[in-house]
């Protein structure tokens, strides 16, 4: 029944009440407020809204007790969710972060909240179709591929159950040796043995840990390259030129290089591990080589994208169209760029060869404000038939790898800007696993002792990529005017079956919503803050529903019908 159409009811019973009342010279016990001390449902006279007020039907995690909720006649009482057994002994710790829902098979008397406090979804109105959530095993796959901890490192990233469920991996294609880069992880030796020969077990570590990826449902998979080799580069090195902003593939080398990526992703093929896209360039704007030389890197201008992209295209349709390979291009730094990012894709779509072959056109948001994203989502809304874009990498770029909620909250906002500005179809952080003491990693390590620490960057993430999956379209929604501070998109499953609901409250207060759409089916929620891991908190039916989204946090709503 629509809302409006209860509300009329609701006055016109009052009215009725109220009459009946005086004319009888009879009263119940309430206050001037209409308040009932019974606690049960009573009326605001000022505006006609019903509401509960009981201390006893709330707890203080914003859930009812068994005293404020009401069993619906001829709705079956659902069992209880089952906590998983048989988990083993490492898999304990997660297993205690990540419990299962809890089942509250009944109608809660709800009420009637404000307009100003209402979320509105509109699934008609649908924007982009999901592709998934990634993250990069740049470096660090090959140094902590072999601990025997790693299983339960790639849970946490990759399996839905026991952790964020991504479903992209960003696998190095490695341009090995020498390199000015003093750190080890960053630079990594490559595969290639000479010209055309391979052993891949060379890079065995960083391959076991793509095979965990896999196992656990990464299925969008991206093979890049940050350098090409060094007997293809003017300085002799992988970590760029000797001088800042100067190429450093040889003139004339594209094409040798094109076919070194291919011949790497086929053999990743050959070996069960599913790649789709291919990355030759990345961040070719940066000022890689001379005193910049802090890892794998190199220069491309502009026209020279162009080109190594037109001759990756080529070696890929010439041997790689059966396994249905596409390049990826042009993993710009920054959406903020006229060159690199904007102009850029305006010069790709003028190859004709190149313009048939791209499915997305890939970008990294580092330093890109909320501005830069509207400004680069108005240019490309002015292009016809405009490719997907897809946001490929991307961290705080700040030192502290600070494990709280702070970082959590930028990252949340980042990935709420690519997907409702820009309509990005996939997004990526840059490191799953860092050292360093640097906003840059999901997960921190310890080299020393093998030890591993989650951050809420990790399970802010969570809140997007355990819910909103491969396929899921992002659909419309819409802010009452005491929610503007409240970051909201939602998603619905190809089966229009669930629909997700993500709301980031970046405050210091509480903000109360209500969802005027979760009518049927179950909602559970998953809560991300300082003391909560995308915790499962509960589950209820109403027809407007409501609910309290605590201070700093990530708040993840998935009804099933």
């Amino acid at each position: 029944m629509p809302l409006y159409v209860r509300r009329t009811i609701c006055i016109y019973m009052m009215f009725l009440l109220l009459m009946t009342l005086a004319s009888c010279g009879a009263g119940n016990d309430t206050n001037e407020t209409g308040y009932s001390p019974d606690g049960e449902a009573s009326y605001d006279l000022d505006n006609s809204t019903a509401y509960t007020e009981s201390d006893n039907n709330y707890n203080g995690e914003h859930e009812y007790s068994d005293d404020a909720i009401a069993h619906v006649p001829g709705v079956p009482l659902l069992p209880a969710v089952p906590t998983p057994t048989g988990l083993a002994a490492p898999f304990a710790e997660a297993a205690a972060i990540l419990p299962p829902p809890v089942a509250l098979p009944v109608r809660v008397r709800g009420t009637q909240i404000p307009d100003s406090q209402l979320i509105t979804i509109d699934t008609t109105s649908r924007f982009q179709v999901i592709e998934g959530f990634g993250a990069s095993g740049a470096w660090w796959a090959q140094s902590i591929g072999g601990w025997d901890n790693i299983q339960d490192i790639m849970d946490l990233l990759y399996c839905r159950e026991l952790g964020i469920g991504l479903n992209i991996f960003r696998y190095n294609i490695a341009a090995g040796f020498p390199s000015n880069a003093r750190d080890p992880w960053r630079s990594q030796a490559t595969v290639e043995v000479s010209p055309g020969v391979y052993d891949l077990t060379l890079d065995e570590n960083a391959l076991h840990v793509f095979r965990l990826a896999v196992e656990r449902g990464a299925n969008r998979n991206v093979a890049f390259a940050k350098s090409p080799p060094s007997r293809m580069t003017v300085s002799g090195l992988t970590s760029g030129h000797w001088l800042p902003f100067t190429p450093n593939l040889q003139e004339g080398y594209e094409a040798a290089f094109a076919r070194y990526l291919v011949d790497i992703t086929l053999l990743l093929l050959d070996e069960g591990l599913p790649v789709r896209y291919i990355s030759p360039i990345n961040e070719p704007q940066w000022a890689w080589g001379g005193v910049y030389a802090s890892q794998e890197g190199a220069f491309f201008y502009p026209e020279q994208v162009v080109t190594m992209t037109r001759a990756l295209v080529h070696e890929i349709e010439n041997r790689g169209l059966r396994y249905n390979l596409r390049a990826s291009v042009a993993e710009s730094g920054t959406w903020n760029d006229w060159d690199y990012t904007l102009n850029m894709y305006r010069e790709l779509m003028a190859d004709p060869v190149i313009a048939n072959h791209l499915t997305h056109f890939a970008v990294h948001s580092y330093w890109s404000s909320e501005m830069d994203k509207r400004r680069a989502a108005l240019f490309f809304q002015g292009i016809p038939d405009m490719l997907p874009l897809k946001q490929t990498e991307w961290c705080e770029m700040e030192w502290g790898m600070d494990l709280g909620m702070d970082a959590a909250l930028v990252l949340a906002r980042d990935m709420h800007d690519n997907l409702t500005i820009l309509d990005v179809v996939s997004w990526s952080h840059w490191l799953a696993v860092s050292r360093y003491d640097y906003r840059d990693g999901l997960i921190y390590v310890d080299i020393g002792t093998q030890e591993f620490t989650c951050s809420k960057r990790m399970w802010a993430m969570g809140n997007f990529s355990r819910f909103v999956r491969d396929g899921f379209v992002r659909v419309d929604t819409g802010l009452g005017r005491s929610l503007r501070n409240l970051l909201v998109s939602a998603y619905q499953s190809p089966d229009a079956s669930e629909l997700v609901l993500v709301v980031i409250n970046p405050e210091d207060e509480p903000r109360t919503i209500g969802v005027d759409v979760f009518g049927y089916g179950y909602t559970y929620v998953h809560i991300t803050d300082e003391t909560r891991d995308i915790r499962a908190v509960y589950e209820r039916l109403d027809d407007v529903w409501e609910y309290v989204i605590p201070p700093r946090s990530v708040v993840t709503f998935v009804n099933r019908r």
